[in-house]
This record gives C-alpha cells, structure tokens and sequence, in this order.
C-alpha cells in the first residue's frame, strides 16, 4: 500500500510516516555518543522513548526531576552506560494529539485506530487489532486470533497509564508557566 503524503524519506520495512501510529513514525534512530562513559560501535533493539531523554540527562547531569507530578519517562542512564543490557521499558501508549491510538509492548502493537497518513480516513476498531512487528512490519496481519494473550500483556501499561492520568490530571492547555499542580 502506497499512500501519497508531504513526508518524503523510507521508514525501511515498517509501515507509517510522521502523524500515524505506525512503527514507521514510532521507530527512529537514536545516536549517542560520550568517549570514555558510553561503549563505542554499541547498538540495541531495546525501547527508549524520547520521554526517557528528560530524567535519563538530568540524572547524569546531578539533577533532580520534579516529584510533584508525574514523570512518564524513565532514567535509561544505566543502560544507556551499559550497565545493564535492558533498557527497563517493554512498551508504551500509542498517542496520535490527545487521542490514544494503541499499545506498543515488545514487538507486538494493539492498535486501537488507524490512520495511514493525516489526510486519510480514520478508522476506529470495536475490537482491537494486533500486529507481530517480527513477522508482520507492515501492520497489515491482525493476528488476534490465536494471539489473544497479547492483550493480558500488553494493556496492563495502557490500565496504569489511565490511572496515572485520573490521579495526575495533564497539565491544562493554557495553563500558566510555571504550572502548579492541584494538590
């Protein structure tokens, strides 16, 4: 499937670009480098999200995150540094704006909705669908059945996360800056 878009460049074997919920708008390179602290010609398969950046450098640089609110990201340093082999994050919630799209654990996607590309139709599943990124990078096979499994295992996070937010009410667009949470 071919979807005419702005976005010029290949996603290589996954399906998506910028503005969907695809692997090829989820999945980017990420390079770091620091001689001397970070093993050079190192790579990894393991999940970071770009929320990890904000405790994972403030950790390394002696600095503190906020603790009055939640913090989505994860301190990756030790991984990063190569003190441990698993970056400590088996998934994360598929947001496209405000709205949850799906559930990205390991190397399986629940998609909630769909869209191939901002411009096109969307598409919103009574039943979810799920995808085995290894076999299937095009996100075109619903394996749900037989796969049922993915579903105990991978919406736990998505359970955590709603809860998170009833606890821990996004900041309000508009809100004043420096923000203060309601106590």
């Amino acid at each position: 499937m071919t979807v005419e878009t702005a976005v010029h460049g290949s996603a290589g074997p996954w399906r998506g670009t910028l503005f969907t919920s695809f692997e090829g708008a989820l999945r980017v390179p990420f390079v770091i480098r620091w001689p001397g602290k970070i093993k050079e010609g190192h790579s990894s398969d393991e999940i970071v999200h770009a929320m990890d950046l904000f405790p994972t450098l403030a950790k390394i640089a002696g600095g503190k995150v906020p603790d009055d609110r939640i913090i989505d990201g994860r301190n990756m340093a030790d991984f990063f540094l190569g003190k441990t082999e698993k970056s400590g994050r088996d998934g994360f919630i598929v947001y496209m704006g405000n709205d949850i799209y799906g559930v990205k654990w390991r190397n399986w996607k629940i998609h909630f909705k769909e869209q191939d590309a901002w411009n096109t139709p969307l598409r919103t599943y009574t039943m979810p669908r799920v995808y085995n990124l290894l076999k299937d990078p095009q996100e075109l096979d619903n394996v749900l059945f037989p796969h049922t499994w993915v579903l105990k295992a991978g919406l736990p996070q998505l359970e955590e996360h709603v809860a998170s937010l009833k606890k821990y009410p996004p900041i309000p667009t508009g809100a004043s800056d420096p923000y203060e949470p309601p106590k």
